[in-house]
């Protein structure tokens, strides 16, 4: 009986994970037309940031689900949150400055793609 409800707690997070990378990535092509659009390369660079810190969140929430659980202290749902927005700070922190470079890729390809829109 227990593990059948921590299999449904376990699709229901994934579901609601699945439903929260795609609400951020039509948030990502929302503001990404936009930028076109106002043809500015600031803003562009920060979408692109912001994109690297979503994608380094997701990677860490991936690496922490393979940790097993000890069961020595359960913080309940407190602690989900917690664990939540300490990933969040860690993803924000990672990504500051050049990050992992994912950013700068994405700029230039990206800004390339802006360019050749104007020429068009």
């Amino acid at each position: 009986m227990i593990s059948s409800i921590s299999g449904i707690n376990n699709n229901t997070e994934l579901n609601i994970q699945t439903n929260q990378s795609k609400i951020e990535q039509n948030e990502f092509e929302e503001i990404l037309q936009q930028v076109q659009g106002e043809k500015d390369d600031k803003k562009l660079m920060e979408a692109c940031r912001n994109l690297e810190s979503v994608f380094v969140n997701m990677m860490f929430k991936q690496m922490q689900s393979t940790v097993q659980k000890t069961g020595l202290v359960d913080g309940g749902f407190g602690e989900e949150v917690y664990n939540d927005m300490l990933l969040d700070k860690y993803s924000e922190e990672a990504t500051k400055g050049d990050g992992l470079g994912l950013a700068q890729v994405m700029y230039k390809q990206l800004s390339k793609n802006m360019i050749k829109k104007v020429e068009e």
